[in-house]
């Protein structure tokens, strides 16, 4: 079953955990829908306002979230090059061995 094609469980009640699951956008959805059917619902108006005033919020969040990324990309890369010269430095002392 397609969530975006099947608008069966496209209620009030999947509206409000999808906004306490923090995915607005697509609370959002479901209240727009919920209002095509019964535009005069303004309490259906004021979750969506609601829903909607939520979302830069989130957005604001995953901005912050690439620089997180940025900087685990560059501490993997960092401890890659580590491990690297680890190896080298056990090669060096292996082959430093007397009798081998």
């Amino acid at each position: 079953m397609d969530f975006d094609t099947d608008k069966t469980f496209y209620t009030e009640t999947m509206a409000r955990l999808l906004t306490r699951q923090g995915r607005f956008d697509r609370a959002a959805d479901v209240y727009r829908y919920l209002l095509e059917q019964t535009p005069h619902r303004k309490e259906l108006e004021r979750a969506l306002a609601d829903v909607l005033s939520a979302i830069p919020a989130e957005s604001a969040r995953w901005e912050n979230a690439g620089g997180l990324i940025e900087r685990w990309v560059t501490l993997m890369l960092r401890c890659k090059a580590l491990r690297r010269l680890q190896q080298m430095q056990m090669c060096r002392n292996s082959s430093n061995r007397p009798g081998l």
